[in-house]
């Protein structure tokens, strides 16, 4: 799932660009080998991911937010120049933020908690994917060792960020009812921040990578940046979306979540004598690729496990909720008053999710 590599154009290779021409080549770079034309973001754009497949980026992108400081702190150190110094550290601001409880880590880490994780254990960074790790230690590495142009030219990728910050936030806010405006508030501020650092970057590579050679050093380093967060995309999505394996140190879903609060059998939407049916447009199918059922909707899908899928299996806009239970009973030789109560609270979260109506 390797990005498009973009090969220069001849000339480009050979002679000095003008500034113009520089920023062009740059933006190039971006628009072929960006992350969101990987295929996960599109599916978290779109709203195709299940809530564990969700809490799984967020989980993993925490590493990466909370180690941007510690990176930018790297190039403040090579700075000579005061001025630039005075620019750069307000980066490590908006990111650690002015006091305990401020800044974009901070906001990240809400994020988490929003889709359903406990602090400590976001903060620990147990679970996360040994390439999510590997690839954003490289970041960290590559600053501290290339010239200060190869590191600043690295934080390039900001110019292409505030298109995929509206991308994600109108689609999730969209497509998951368990995403709130209030859980994306990392994305507010960065609409404003990453132009400002997009636009004094640009003007600092324009101004110093003054040989071909130097041109050249740029575009590689902005390229390695694209590929440090297409490499942690790639990990997401062969652990927790294509078919295979989730990795022994990696998270697995449930861990690390904070309880949700028990929800009374009967209470909600739908009670034991009522009649539940599929809305228009949702369906219950089987992926015969995941070997899985599951619960389309428009613009949603949702994993069932094996007892959701018999309980579906029966909603057939006929039986009760009371009917539903005694057929299961019978099936399963299980009391049906048991049983009952297990699935009014599985069809009133499903009502919740608006995939399931009276």
């Amino acid at each position: 799932m390797t990005a498009p590599f973009p090969t220069p154009k001849p000339d480009e290779a050979q002679r000095l660009l003008t500034p113009e021409e520089l920023e062009a080549a740059l933006r190039d770079i971006g628009a072929r080998r960006y992350h969101n034309l990987h295929p996960f973001h599109r599916l978290l754009h779109d709203g195709k991911l299940n809530k564990d497949q969700v809490r799984a980026w967020a989980l993993n992108r925490y590493y990466y937010q909370a180690m941007i400081p510690v990176k930018d702190a790297a190039i403040l150190a090579r700075m000579e120049d005061a001025s630039l110094r005075r620019v750069w550290r307000q980066r490590i601001v908006d990111h650690d933020g002015d006091a305990p409880g401020d800044g974009g880590i901070e906001r990240w880490l809400k994020l988490a908690e929003g889709v359903g994780f406990a602090r400590d254990y976001v903060e620990s960074t147990d679970g996360i994917l040994s390439a999510t790790r590997f690839s954003v230690d490289a970041y960290v590495h590559f600053v501290k060792e290339r010239s200060l142009l190869e590191a600043i030219a690295s934080s390039l990728t900001e110019m292409f960020s505030p298109t995929i910050i509206s991308e994600r936030v109108a689609g999730m806010l969209k497509n998951y009812d368990f995403i709130t405006k209030d859980t994306l508030a990392y994305f507010d501020k960065r609409l404003t921040q990453a132009p400002r650092d997009a636009e004094f970057a640009i003007e600092y590579v324009k101004r110093h990578a003054t040989t071909p050679e130097k041109q050249r050093q740029a575009m590689a380093a902005l390229t390695f940046k694209c590929n440090v967060l297409w490499t942690q995309l790639d990990a997401l999505y062969h652990a927790y979306v294509a078919p295979g394996m989730i990795p022994p140190d990696a998270w697995t879903p449930g861990t690390g979540l904070v309880p949700e609060p028990a929800r009374a059998a009967g209470t909600g939407t739908i009670g034991a004598q009522d009649v539940p049916r599929l809305p228009r447009g949702v369906r219950l199918r089987h992926d015969a690729v995941r070997d899985q059922h599951v619960l389309l909707a428009p613009e949603r899908t949702f994993d069932l496990d094996a007892n959701a899928v018999a309980v579906l299996e029966l909603v057939d806009g006929t039986r009760t909720v009371r009917d539903i239970a005694r057929a299961l009973g019978e099936k399963f030789t299980a009391d049906p008053a048991v049983i009952e109560a297990d699935i009014l609270v599985m069809l009133n979260d499903l009502a919740t999710k608006r995939v399931l109506e009276r």
